[in-house]
Parts: structure tokens; C-alpha cells; sequence
């Protein structure tokens, strides 16, 4: 992962941005509760902010090496619920 981790545009912190999706849209999060990268209150913060249905898992900023079945579990949901609201 570190070999192809590039340094952030300064666009990606520039672009202007319309209303966001999890405005009209439901939103899930997954909380790292050991990330070193982002805190963990920070991130309850952010979802919170979402209104998201929120997975605490405990592990650290890369869950999706570390806990592979835990991010599928949290992604097989939404899509589940998504799928039985349409």
C-alpha cells in the first residue's frame, strides 16, 4: 500500500463542492477505534455529523487489511438495506 500511496492534490482541499450525498442518501461508518491517524472520537464525530449507522471495530487505520470480514459485514449491510428501501 505504501508504494502506491501518492501525496494529496491540493484540489482534493480547493474543489468546491455541491450538497452532500448523505444529505438524501444513507450512510454507514466504520470507527477504527485504534487509528493513529485519525482519532477515533474524531471519526464518531464525523458520522454522527452523517447521522450514519456506525460499526466500531477495533483495530487501526487500515481496517480493511486488518479486519477484512468486519468492512465486508458493514458493506453486505448497507447494501442490504439499501437494496430493501428501493
Amino acid at each position: 500500500m505504501h508504494a502506491v500511496q501518492q501525496p494529496l492534490s491540493w484540489s482534493a482541499v480547493e474543489e468546491v463542492m455541491g450538497v452532500p450525498a448523505r444529505r438524501s442518501h444513507p450512510a454507514w461508518f466504520l470507527v477504527a477505534d485504534g487509528d493513529q491517524v485519525i482519532p477515533p472520537e474524531a471519526q464518531r464525530q464525523f458520522a454522527a455529523r452523517m447521522g450514519a449507522t456506525t460499526v466500531e471495530v477495533p483495530t487501526n487505520h487500515v481496517a480493511m487489511v486488518s479486519h477484512p470480514e468486519d468492512v465486508l459485514q458493514l458493506i453486505t449491510t448497507a447494501a442490504g438495506a439499501v437494496q430493501g428501501a428501493t
